[in-house]
């Protein structure tokens, strides 16, 4: 009977979706895709000892080297884990790294070497307390005399871009962390650390200026947050500016989108007829496919995006090196950067193209917007370092 009943829930709750989805129409469910997700997520919590802790302190570019390839961008530090359950140590910690680009010192070609100091914790002379070295996707932790005192777990994630690591907590040598309220990172990207005793000690390689982190649970900054949104907004305003014509997207409250988007859908197939390598007008057509899938039922949109992106992929691949190669990909990334991401996952594809137009382009303000919209579709595919990188480059820009 309470299967029964599971099963008429289910049902009940994809009959609403659907429902919904069709009630609103794709403009709707294009802006708000995410809510199902939100939603869920209200009333859905998840207990941070699954996760890592609670974030304690986010550093961002900690030792200068975010805009090279592989570099730093950011490194988190997060509040010790005690009663984590289902987990492979009940207690732990964790400290994430977020790089530019493959990750290549922290998946074998090079050893990865952190060296941390607590405030409650004896150095015995030295600068730090224990050392957390990272080679090959294993981890171990070793005390400031060489020792060696337990393995760590490392998770690289998205190609090496991201590499959690967790430290357990069971030795009475590290345990003393647990009632830490501040913590010093010295890192080391380049020395050759191998074998059992590694004499880990800090080398002219290391960054020999530590990087305070707080244990304590911290507020996101919301002015920092608000700073880069501004900052966004202009640039947005920048672009509108130089490139729209004024009124372009101007029109009356009772004119049919329809009727512009049939059109120039009839205009540019005429053009694919006389030349089917026309890769201006076929990245327009699909362009303008992918408008009117905005304007049509949910699964008829989805339908018209997925014919689009047969448009648009062509003109990318036919364009490359060309003249006109701009007008290309800002149609597909525009267009990328307009669709769900958890329907059509197109995001990462936006971000691409978007950073190869900023590469093409001289001017400031289209190389800006560029490096903006890129990040934007990086945070939608959790592309956390890329959006980061892209953002600074806009800044750069600009400047």
């Amino acid at each position: 009977m309470k299967l029964e009943n599971a099963r008429k829930f289910l049902h009940g709750c994809r009959v609403l979706k659907t429902a919904l989805i069709c009630i609103f129409g794709v403009p709707l469910f294009f802006m708000y895709s995410e809510v199902p997700a939100n939603f869920i997520g209200s009333f859905l919590h998840v207990d941070p000892t699954y996760t890592g802790g609670l974030v304690a302190q986010e550093i961002v570019d900690p030792i200068g080297t975010a805009n090279e390839k592989g570099g730093l961008v950011c490194y988190t530090v997060h509040q010790p884990v005690t009663g984590a359950r289902w987990q492979k140590s009940a207690e732990y910690w964790q400290v994430v790294f977020n790089y530019n680009g493959a990750a290549a010192n922290t998946t074998g070609k090079k050893s990865a070497v952190v060296y941390i100091a607590a405030d409650n914790m004896a150095r015995g002379g030295q600068d730090w307390n224990f050392a957390l070295k990272i080679d090959g996707g294993q981890g171990q932790v070793y005390d400031n005399d060489g020792s060696y005192i337990c393995a760590a777990e490392v998770y690289p994630l998205n190609g090496g871009e991201q590499v959690k690591a967790r430290i357990p907590l069971q030795d009475k040598r590290l345990q003393p962390i647990l009632a830490s309220k501040k913590t010093w990172h010295y890192f080391d990207f380049g020395g050759a650390v191998s074998g059992a005793n590694p004499g880990l000690e800090l080398t002219k390689d290391a960054n020999t200026v530590p990087v305070e982190a707080r244990m304590i649970a911290q507020k996101k900054d919301s002015g920092k947050d608000a700073e880069d949104e501004a900052f966004v907004e202009r640039v947005k305003k920048m672009y509108d500016a130089a490139f729209n014509e004024p009124g372009a997207s101007d029109s009356s409250d009772d004119a049919d989108p329809m009727v512009a988007i049939n059109a120039a859908l009839e205009e540019y197939g005429k053009k694919i007829e006389q030349n089917p390598n026309d890769y201006i007008s076929l990245a327009n057509y699909g362009s303008w496919l992918a408008k009117k899938g905005g304007e049509s039922s949910a699964l008829k949109a989805m339908k018209l995006v997925k014919e689009a992106y047969v448009y648009l992929d062509k003109a990318a691949e036919l364009c490359n090196g060309k003249e006109g190669e701009i007008e290309v990909l800002m149609n597909r990334a525009s267009v990328s950067a307009s669709v769900p991401e958890m329907v059509f996952g197109k995001s990462e594809v936006g971000a691409n193209d978007f950073m190869k137009v900023a590469s093409l382009t001289d001017n400031k303000v289209l190389k800006a917007y560029s490096f903006v919209m890129a990040s934007d579709c990086y945070k939608k595919c959790g592309k956390k370092s890329k959006a980061f990188i892209a953002l600074q480059e806009a800044k750069k820009a600009l400047e």
